[in-house]
């Protein structure tokens, strides 16, 4: 008898100390989320957030993360990407117009198993998707819309059973949607701070830091980038003759056409009154012209009606390529200039100046490339 209670007093302590290793587990667990949670909401900026988000395959035993954001009107992956300038692998968008049925099948609620892996396959880099074999997708939900989705995976077959409970991943799952859409929140009032108030454009100091980074990213990337500096022919004699109003009505029509002819990816901004110019990334300087010469074209078609009379107007525009600036040898004294990279956005600017200046000398209405001299 006193064997039999030792032993039930042994299964008790174990199951006893099992439920003690289960809690501290748990507590440990929710610690960590806690403080993730906490990161996250606190990150400054998509660079900080989306590290948190993308690197923490440690903390929660994670082989991979992947994270695919809904762009349903061509905005977000401008906001948190500054138009593809900085990426974060593991990161990606779907676009509304051209994966409807992809988003149509996306769950509800997460799910787990080894067949996710298959099924949401295009979430994978074709190269890995061989290395995974169980997953959790995790919906991110902002009240009954889905604004993403996030895809934990392993390498272990066993390690998301479609049996295992889900709390812990819904709430996951929430705080990740609250953190996104509020950094988009915040891209976007930064955003505001960047436009023009009149036309919408780009103003001059966004132009500024995103053509020094252009210029440095087509660098590294060994690719071009043209620059368009484009100035509004006799625009004072159309606030003159019509009054500002008009003059206002009319840059406003040219940048809205001139946003029509670009990519999104490229940048219309206003320089300073009736001068803006664009950046043309991963761009040769025959493909910038033939894109100046739509634009010069379509705003010499556009035509104002002011009280009955036709207001048309033109454009000169000057061009300058990257690949054309070339650095003279530095003499004996001076060091080479040949990988300086400090002020080639100045030069490539001042050059499409320079062309911009001898278009309109030479009877404007025309399109001038900069000719670089070795």
């Amino acid at each position: 008898m006193e064997d039999k209670r030792l032993q039930e007093n042994k299964k008790l302590r174990e199951r006893l100390d099992k439920l003690l290793n289960e809690a501290r587990r748990n507590e440990k667990t929710q610690t960590s989320f806690d403080d993730f949670a906490l990161s996250i909401v606190a990150a400054q900026g998509p660079a900080e957030l989306f590290q948190l988000l993308l690197e923490q395959k440690k903390k929660f035993h994670i082989d991979k993360i992947r994270i695919c954001l809904i762009d349903r009107y061509h905005e977000i992956e401008r906001l948190l990407t500054n138009n593809y300038q900085d990426s974060y692998p593991g990161l990606s968008f779907i676009d509304v117009e051209t994966s409807k049925k992809l988003i149509s099948d996306l769950p509800n609620n997460p799910v787990l198993g080894t067949r996710i892996v298959n099924k949401y396959d295009w979430l994978i880099n074709i190269d890995e998707s061989n290395e995974y074999k169980s997953a959790a997708l995790l919906p991110l939900k902002r009240g009954s819309k889905i604004i993403g989705i996030q895809l934990l995976l392993s390498k272990d077959a066993t390690r998301y059973d479609k049996s295992d409970g889900t709390t812990f991943l819904h709430k996951l799952a929430a705080m990740i949607a609250i953190s996104i859409e509020n950094c988009i929140n915040r891209q976007r009032i930064l955003d505001m701070g960047y436009h023009d108030g009149l036309t919408n454009a780009y103003n001059r100091r966004y132009f500024d830091e995103r053509l020094k980074n252009e210029v440095d990213r087509c660098v590294r990337n060994k690719t071009d980038l043209v620059c368009l500096f484009i100035d509004v022919d006799f625009f004072k004699r159309v606030n003159d003759v019509h009054g500002h109003q008009v003059g206002d009505a009319v840059l406003v029509r040219l940048v809205t056409l001139m946003q029509d002819l670009v990519r999104s990816s490229d940048v219309v901004a206003r320089y300073g009154g009736e001068e803006f110019t664009v950046i043309l990334p991963d761009t040769g300087i025959q493909l910038a012209r033939e894109v100046a010469e739509r634009i010069r074209s379509q705003v010499a078609k556009q035509a104002l009606i002011i009280d009955g009379d036709t207001l048309s107007i033109t454009v000169s525009i000057g061009l300058a390529s990257l690949s054309q600036i070339k650095f003279q040898k530095a003499d004996a004294k001076n060091k080479s200039l040949q990988n300086n990279t400090d002020d080639l956005d100045q030069l490539l600017l001042s050059k499409a100046d320079e062309a911009l200046y001898q278009a309109k000398q030479t009877g404007r209405n025309q399109v001038v490339i900069k000719k670089m001299v070795n």
